[in-house]
């Protein structure tokens, strides 16, 4: 748990050290630090999704952040961690990369939490397509010691292209 204490830490710090560097002008400018993130309605009892994501604006067009994902279903409780760089490379696209940690907390029916988390590098692209409606791919790279766990879909699938997008409202 001391790795999340630290990368929390880290990143309050560093969006700390973002804030205090702006340079106070008369053009409104944007908060240094921002929330993203999106919650399913609840559908039954036991089913449940959500992500969240704390972004720090680094220096212009750069982003760090720090995301949890809860993904709940009667065969499966997921639970995961990312770091998340971004990096603007013109008005409407974005280079990403980072690393995620996922633990399976249902672990086979045990009933208890897996101790070995599945790790992953992934890096990708994001388009803004039209106002506010993103495109994005990106390639998720496994590491580490297999935990015995794939991602809900992807059974005994290693590295793999992963599409998807993503409206802002």
């Amino acid at each position: 748990m001391s790795f999340f204490k630290n990368t929390v830490l880290a990143f309050l710090l560093l969006g700390q050290m973002a804030h205090s560097q702006a340079i106070p002008n008369s053009t409104p400018v944007e908060k240094p630090i921002y929330i993203e993130g999106f919650n399913y309605p609840k559908f039954d009892d036991l089913s449940h999704y959500a992500w969240s994501r704390l972004n720090f604006r680094m220096i212009d067009g750069t982003e760090l952040g720090l995301g949890a994902e809860h993904y709940r279903r009667y065969d499966a409780d997921r639970f995961k961690m990312a770091l998340r760089v971004k990096q603007q490379i013109s008005e409407k696209a974005h280079f990403f990369g980072g690393y995620q940690k996922e633990w399976d907390l249902y672990n086979k029916g045990t009933g208890r939490p897996n101790p070995m988390p599945r790790q992953e590098y992934f890096f990708g692209m994001e388009h803004e397509a039209r106002p506010n409606m993103f495109l994005e791919a990106q390639m998720v790279r496994p590491i580490g010691v297999d935990p015995g766990f794939y991602n809900i879909g992807l059974e005994g699938v290693g590295s793999h292209i992963r599409l998807g997008t993503k409206m802002k409202f």
